[in-house]
């Protein structure tokens, strides 16, 4: 219990250590590659996140928002490493490195259980090309459902059109019929 709370006592006190320049034998080119490659991936990983919730807002419809904000923060302090470990070059801030890599850590497993969570949920959503399938075998079926429809259309007119005549005719006979009655 007395080193966690010297830990954070002393959490932003960087005199125990030197500045990773110092540690080793880091060559300029090497110093700076690890460093600026560090500061790239933590660009990177700060923008992603930006870039997924901007999604989400414009894209309500979409299912699992929590794993999307899950991966934000994942991701986020991902970068957070990335940029503490390009500093330490110059500020050996290792508490506050091993406090963002817990932290990370922890974030990291919650994302694990939440995608998990869903996964099952997922695996139910149909592929796109599924859905195009599908979509072309409904099209399929009411097109065949419009042919018989109009098909039958076709029947009935033929079959009003026939009634019709045989009404006329018989009108026609019954009122020959009618006259010759009247005739007679």
């Amino acid at each position: 219990m007395n080193q966690l709370l010297d830990f954070f006592r002393r959490l932003f006190d960087t005199s125990s250590w030197p500045p990773r320049w110092h540690c080793g034998q880091w060559t300029e080119f090497h110093g700076w590659l690890y460093i600026a490659s560090d500061l790239a991936i933590w660009a990177a990983y700060f923008t992603i996140p930006f870039l997924l919730a901007f999604f989400v807002r414009r894209r309500r419809d979409i299912p699992f928002q929590s794993v999307f904000l899950l991966f934000g923060l994942f991701i986020f302090a991902c970068g957070a490493t990335h940029l503490i470990d390009a500093i330490i070059f110059w500020v050996p801030a290792y508490r506050v490195s091993a406090l963002v890599r817990f932290l990370t850590a922890v974030v990291s497993w919650a994302t694990i259980v939440g995608l998990a969570k869903v996964l099952p949920q997922a695996m139910l959503l149909r592929s796109p090309a599924e859905l195009d399938r599908i979509v072309a075998q409904r099209t399929q079926e009411l097109a065949d459902a419009n042919a018989r429809l109009a098909e039958q259309a076709e029947n009935l007119q033929r079959a009003y059109d026939d009634l019709e005549t045989k009404v006329t005719f018989r009108t026609l006979e019954l009122e020959r019929q009618l006259r010759e009655l009247r005739k007679g």
